[in-house]
């Protein structure tokens, strides 16, 4: 399959592995797909103006109901507390009696009361950022540094869709190719059943990454879908290839400052090394994580090979925002909310 092709399937898939966030930043004129139909009209971009009635803040994704002056009540889907957190918001940034103007994108599905929500202005004029991919950019600039790193970093929100669109081009293998072109979201979507991506893909999301390290080895609490990662920094080996584990099995060590990462020993995924391309036994990613000279980002690289799936290897860096400002968000996926799109 050329390229184009399947980055255009790409989008199509990723779209509902996203749950249904439009990709603006990238492919801003192509819709989200769910079970093969348009969910919302990305391109388009209307105003309402209503009272919030409820403020639903759940993970992964969130809805804010409100009344149009007109006694409609319209459903606005937007980002889970673990996108938008690191944007500012919390549970008490709308609360129910707030009249609000939301920037929406209407729904594909004949559905005048189910809109997809873009950005919020309160009646005092500020600003909520309900979406990483509809939102303007945030200004932001870190006065404190980091001098390791160790703490909370925020990955840029352009990389998880650079990541993925980044994908159509990688080589597969014969099998690969076979898995690609099968891939059924509505089949194979963890996420639905609140199970996180794998690295390097988890590294993409642009929630919060806590990296601490205790004794021998250093945890990844990434926030998404409640994924943490141990990596062994006491010298052990990987197990022997007969043991996996979903997240992989993790050993590290200091090159100066920068941490190396080796990750082997995963169980097969049918996402695991990308939505829609699926991962093997074989995989293994090299990661380094290297503080910038600022002290406020850090450069996240990796290098993925998995013999099943890819004919070559796929090695890439994004950026990292320090941000000792957020922390790893408590709340936890819910699986009523995750499936709820489901269903037609």
């Amino acid at each position: 399959m050329k390229a184009a092709n399947r980055q255009l399937i790409q989008m199509t898939n990723f779209a509902f592995s996203l749950l249904l966030i439009p990709l603006m930043i990238l492919f801003s004129a192509v819709g989200w797909a769910h079970h093969g139909n348009f969910t919302y009209d990305g391109s388009t971009v209307i105003t309402i103006e209503g009272e919030v009635l409820v403020f639903n803040w759940t993970n992964p994704h969130s809805i804010l109901m409100i009344q149009t002056d007109n006694g409609d009540e319209i459903e606005i889907e937007i980002d889970g507390p673990s996108l938008i957190r690191p944007m500012g918001v919390n549970s008490d940034s709308l609360k129910p009696g707030e009249r609000i103007i939301a920037y929406v994108s209407p729904s594909n599905r004949g559905r005048s009361d189910e809109v997809l929500g873009r950005e919020i202005i309160k009646e005092d004029g500020s600003l909520i950022r309900v979406s990483v991919a509809f939102a303007r950019q945030q200004a932001r600039e870190n006065l404190l540094k980091a001098d390791s790193v160790l703490g909370s970093w925020v990955p840029d929100r352009t990389n998880l869709f650079t990541h993925v669109a980044s994908s159509a081009s990688w080589q597969l293998t014969q099998a690969g190719q076979a898995l690609f072109d099968s891939y059924d979201s509505s089949v194979s979507f963890a996420q639905a059943e609140c199970l996180s991506a794998t690295a390097p893909t988890l590294m993409m999301y642009p929630t919060v990454n806590f990296l601490t390290q205790v004794n021998g080895y250093i945890e990844i609490n990434a926030d998404w879908m409640g994924a943490s990662r141990t990596v062994y920094m006491d010298g052990r080996d990987h197990p022997v290839p007969e043991t996996s584990y979903y997240q992989g099995h993790s050993i590290g060590h200091w090159e100066d400052d920068d941490l190396v990462i080796e990750t082997t020993n995963f169980t097969e995924n049918s996402i695991g090394n990308v939505f829609s391309i699926a991962s093997g036994v074989s995989k293994k990613i090299v990661e380094r994580i290297s503080l910038n000279n600022t002290g406020s980002t850090a450069t996240y690289s990796f290098t993925l090979t998995d013999p099943d799936y890819l004919a070559a290897p796929v090695a890439a860096s994004y950026e990292w925002h320090y941000r000792p400002d957020v922390s790893v968000s408590s709340e936890a996926c819910d699986l009523e909310v995750a499936r709820r799109y489901l269903e037609e």
